[in-house]
């Protein structure tokens, strides 16, 4: 499944083949992505590992990578996350 991902572990590429498995019945659900966004936080999915499970959900095509990671990063489930990004950046902005 994810084969066109240079560097990943067997161990890793097998994890993520599980999320995305897992994550089906959820993404065809009324609350659709949110719920995936937050069964991916409860599963201890890093920021990184949850955008590529999320482009994998969005068919891998053109543009879903970008599209992904605004997803993850504007999801509930990742507010502190993003506040902790957004104050790294502006420290080191003002250094």
């Amino acid at each position: 499944m994810f084969d066109d991902v240079h560097g990943l572990t067997p161990d890793r590429a097998a994890r993520l083949t599980s999320l995305v498995e897992q994550s089906l019945p959820l993404f065809g659900q009324e609350r659709g992505m949110e719920a995936v966004q937050r069964f991916l936080h409860s599963q201890g999915a890093s920021v990184i590992d949850s955008i590529v499970v999320t482009r994998e959900l969005l068919g891998a095509g053109q543009g879903s990578l970008g599209t992904a990671k605004e997803i993850v990063l504007t999801s509930a489930a990742r507010t502190t996350e993003l506040r902790e990004h957004q104050r790294l950046v502006q420290g080191i902005e003002e250094a």
